[in-house]
């Protein structure tokens, strides 16, 4: 039986490599935006503030459902590093949270 070809597997044998760095900057990065969060935003925040009905949430609901996503995403992606989705996920709940800094705080 043939071999499946896998593709960018010099990428995904980088990421592999350095996976420990990855995963600790992410979570870093996760947890210091969360921190942040806690500390400056308002009682209750939206992702869409220019918005004529915009739905506001308490901050800690927002700030804890994208420190969750970019955690468990850098777990999955420590664990199964060859799967770029994962590591996908976790840049994407890190972006999450620092974008509900800048649409809260009024920069």
């Amino acid at each position: 039986m043939a071999s499946k070809r896998e593709r960018f597997s010099g990428l995904k044998n980088k990421l592999e490599k350095n996976r420990n760095m990855i995963v600790y900057t992410l979570v870093l990065l996760a947890l210091m935006g969360a921190a942040v969060g806690w500390g400056l935003l308002p009682e209750r925040v939206t992702m869409a503030p220019g918005a004529e009905e915009a739905i506001y949430r308490p901050k800690e609901q927002l700030i804890l459902m994208n420190l969750a996503l970019s955690l468990g995403f850098s777990v999955l992606f420590w664990k199964w590093p060859r799967e770029a989705a994962y590591l996908f996920g976790a840049v994407f709940g890190v972006v999450m949270t620092f974008g509900l800094l800048y649409l809260n705080l009024g920069v």
